[in-house]
């Protein structure tokens, strides 16, 4: 009796201790682990270009994870993270950017495949690069600066670069288009005189375009357009050269004398022409004089606007003073426009009038009336 009571009392114990174990929490070792992951682990590329993927790095527990890039020969790579060019991250959760440069020759189907080592393991994670065209490529022009801005006197100088995408050594011809009046020349960097360009299979070479403005230009843009052609491939880039321009004003006599002449009291009228020289318009051009004192001078318009490169004619009215004694005297004539003057002296000389010859005809003419008179009448005696 005694012995069945005490299996019993140790059956129940036994099923009262598996039952709480069964109910207790169960705590074990954590396990390491780590996981390399990208959105497109799957692209299309094009020969000779470089493609960029977004990679995300887990470790558990965080630690340093090394970082080894495995791509087909003659395929480049690179990681970047924060910056920098890495090769290790130290990871709980870090995202790193693979670069990889497509060969100018690739094709087909590619393997690139990163693997990820750290204290919780290692991660592989393999990529496919597919090369759209089988290789073929196609060639681009790239400008560092595509527009300038200078004056009519500048030479406008771009620096392009010509990329051959194909796999071949291709010799390509160069040609270039400017505005009538312009001189522009293409050439490679390394020979200013030759007009083609030899480039390696996906590699680069410089071109230099250089263009001259005429003397006459005026304000503006003005497009220019670089092409070149060879393989059976051809491209072409537009660059712009932006004049800004100014006015230069210049003052003249029609008949480009500087002498005038007249009496005192009369009025003279000169013939002047003022012209615009530079390459932007010229508006409210006031023109203006410094005469003797006394004198008058008047113009006729008092203001005009002109066009580069064009002229136009007004009048200065000169009046002397009618006091002014005979002589020659300086009369300055000036045109003004934003700080520009331009002047003209005309030597103005002032002729004895045609009435006091005539009066001094008479004085005499009186004053023998008069001897004759006087000897007529007491010469007699």
């Amino acid at each position: 009796m005694m012995s069945l009571i005490r299996s019993l009392f140790v059956g129940v114990l036994a099923a009262v201790l598996g039952v709480a174990a069964a109910a207790a929490p169960a705590y074990g070792q954590t396990t390491a682990s780590i996981t390399l992951t990208t959105p497109y682990p799957s692209v299309v590329v094009e020969p000779g270009s470089q493609v960029s993927l977004d990679l995300k790095v887990k470790a558990s527990p965080a630690g340093r994870v090394e970082l080894d890039v495995d791509a087909p020969k003659g395929w480049r790579t690179s990681l970047r993270g924060g910056g920098f060019v890495v090769s290790s991250v130290h990871a709980g959760s870090t995202d790193v950017t693979l670069d990889v440069n497509v060969p100018a020759d690739a094709k087909g189907k590619n393997k690139v495949t990163v693997t990820a080592t750290g204290p919780g393991g290692r991660a592989r994670l393999p990529l496919t690069l597919s090369v759209r065209g089988g290789g073929s490529g196609s060639i681009g022009l790239e400008a560092e600066f595509a527009k300038l801005t200078g004056k009519p006197t500048d030479t406008f100088n771009y620096s392009v670069t010509l990329r051959n995408g194909t796999a071949k050594k291709t010799t390509y011809a160069l040609q270039v288009q400017g505005p009538a009046g312009w001189n522009v020349s293409a050439n490679p960097s390394a020979q200013s005189q030759a007009t083609t360009v030899t480039v390696d299979g996906g590699a680069t070479e410089t071109i230099s375009v250089t263009a001259d403005p005429p003397d006459n230009v005026t304000a503006g843009a003005y497009p220019i357009r670089l092409g070149v052609s060879g393989g059976g491939q051809n491209a072409a880039i537009d660059l712009a050269a932006e004049i800004s321009g100014t006015g230069e004003v210049e003052l003249t006599t029609k008949d480009e004398r500087l002498n005038a002449s007249g009496t005192s009291g009369d009025r003279t009228r000169v013939q002047l022409v003022i012209t615009n020289k530079g390459s932007a318009p010229v508006n409210g051009v006031k023109l203006s004089s410094s005469p003797p004192a006394g004198w008058e001078v008047t113009f006729e318009p008092e203001t005009v606007n002109i066009e580069p490169q064009k002229q136009v004619e007004a009048t200065a009215i000169i009046t002397p003073s009618g006091d002014a004694v005979a002589g020659d005297y300086m009369v300055t004539l000036r045109a003004e426009s934003d700080g520009q003057t331009s002047s003209a002296d005309i030597r103005y000389t002032v002729e004895t009038s045609q009435w006091w010859g005539l009066l001094g005809i008479l004085l005499i003419a009186a004053v023998a009336g008069g001897l004759w008179q006087v000897f007529r009448v007491y010469g007699r005696r």
